[in-house]
């Protein structure tokens, strides 16, 4: 049995062999195999699935240099706990991300924030199934909320609600007298 943590062979992509090549891979991923985004969902993800596209190419820089690059697609749908009525909400996911390779990891600067890429490190082969779980997790909202909740459903009429459900009065049938 392999570690979950540890990538397997399909999974290392070679990107700067991938922009070399102008190339292009897609793809299926369970969310259930996605461990860390799992544990933020509301429900299991049962059969699930993120759809993924990855495509390098090498963009030509004004004064005659190249930069490797990786563009990756990302989408799903996501079953989130709505923070407002705290059922489930079906967050679609559609995201989009460019990658700027680089050797190493620049410094973070206001630059570096504003940049419409992301420098990603990619001197060895990248586990492409870990970089798809990032992109859905960092797509996750702050706080998920339905367009407009339903109100809750109406008690039932069978039930007795002209008990006292104050906590004091049980504290007060309790008391000695």
């Amino acid at each position: 049995m392999m570690d979950p943590q540890t990538p397997s062979d399909d999974a290392l992509v070679d990107l700067r062999e991938l922009a070399r090549r102008d190339a292009r891979m897609q793809g299926r991923r369970a969310l259930a195999a996605m461990p860390r985004l799992a544990a933020a969902l509301a429900e299991a993800p049962g059969e699930r699935q993120a759809q993924w596209s990855l495509h390098g190419f090498v963009q030509v820089l004004p004064g005659g240099g190249s930069q490797p690059m990786a563009e990756l697609e990302v989408r799903a749908v996501l079953a989130l706990q709505c923070q407002r009525c705290l059922r489930t909400v079906e967050v679609p996911v559609d995201e989009h991300a460019l990658f700027r390779l680089v050797d190493v990891e620049p410094e973070l600067s206001m630059d570096e924030l504003e940049a419409q890429d992301e420098a990603l490190c990619a001197t060895a082969p990248v586990d492409l199934h870990a970089l798809v779980e990032d992109q859905l997790i960092l797509a996750l909202p702050l706080v998920p909320m339905h367009a407009s909740c339903a109100p809750p459903a109406a008690p039932d009429a069978s039930v007795d609600t002209s008990v006292d459900t104050s906590p004091f009065a049980v504290l007060q049938r309790l008391r000695p007298r």
